[in-house]
């Protein structure tokens, strides 16, 4: 769903339930924050899987903001190795996005005809797959049920 919704204060309550009360490892990770640590890693002397491996060994992981950051096939790639590590040991994952499964065929139907700018930009976005590609989105669609959340952006009110 879009900014602001409470996607990610809900996922942090159904993780805080599974750690605290079903006494499951459980892990939050921000996209972008997991991208800024890899690209320091270089310089400190680390590997991307020395960094990688605690996402991909904890039994639930929560990804907040996946699609976050510039779609470069470097974050490509870091996307493909978590999922892909996550899928072949069928570890929970738990997924926050403000990208949607079928964005371009919802908006074209909504904004048919009307000339609306607002809808002509929104049909420029990337889709999930767009962002992921379509190898880690096939193995998202297996893992994962989709909910879309929408609402006013709490941040605005």
């Amino acid at each position: 769903g879009p900014p602001g919704v409470g996607k990610t204060h809900l996922m942090v309550g159904f993780l805080r339930h599974v750690l605290l009360e079903r006494g499951i490892p459980c892990r939050f990770q921000d996209f972008g924050v997991l991208l800024a640590e890899l690209r320091s890693s270089y310089t400190n002397g680390l590997s991307e899987m020395e960094i990688l491996r605690g996402l991909i060994n904890v039994d639930v992981l929560l990804i907040d903001d996946l699609g976050k950051g510039r779609n470069s096939k470097w974050e490509s790639g870091i996307i493909d190795t978590l999922i892909s590590c996550r899928y072949n040991t069928k570890r929970t994952t738990l997924i926050t996005t403000n990208y949607t499964q079928e964005l371009e065929t919802t908006l074209r139907e909504r904004y048919r005809g009307r000339g609306s700018t607002e809808g002509e930009e929104l049909l420029m976005r990337d889709t999930l797959a767009d962002r992921v590609g379509e190898r880690v989105y096939s193995r998202l669609r297996e893992m994962c049920d989709f909910f879309f959340i929408s609402g006013v952006d709490y941040r605005q009110r």
